[in-house]
């Protein structure tokens, strides 16, 4: 799986409302595609869960940090 991050300019209040929108379509694309892994009883599945919930909870806070930054 491969995640692609695509930079656009916009006014510092509407990008971390754009970014948040679409970490949650992301979010719900993946779960999607685990499903199918969970269905055909793939149990490291709960580690992947874990991981890319790591993952959005830090992503979101760098997010939100660097819109802190630069108002």
């Amino acid at each position: 799986m491969v995640l692609h991050v695509n930079l656009k300019s916009m006014p510092t209040s509407q990008t971390w409302s754009y970014t948040k929108s679409h970490i949650g379509i992301l979010c719900h694309d993946i779960c999607i595609l685990t499903i199918r892994i969970v269905r055909t009883g793939l149990f490291g599945c709960r580690h992947i869960f874990e991981t890319f919930s790591d993952f959005l909870y830090s992503t979101q806070t760098a997010i939100h940090h660097y819109s802190l930054t630069y108002k």
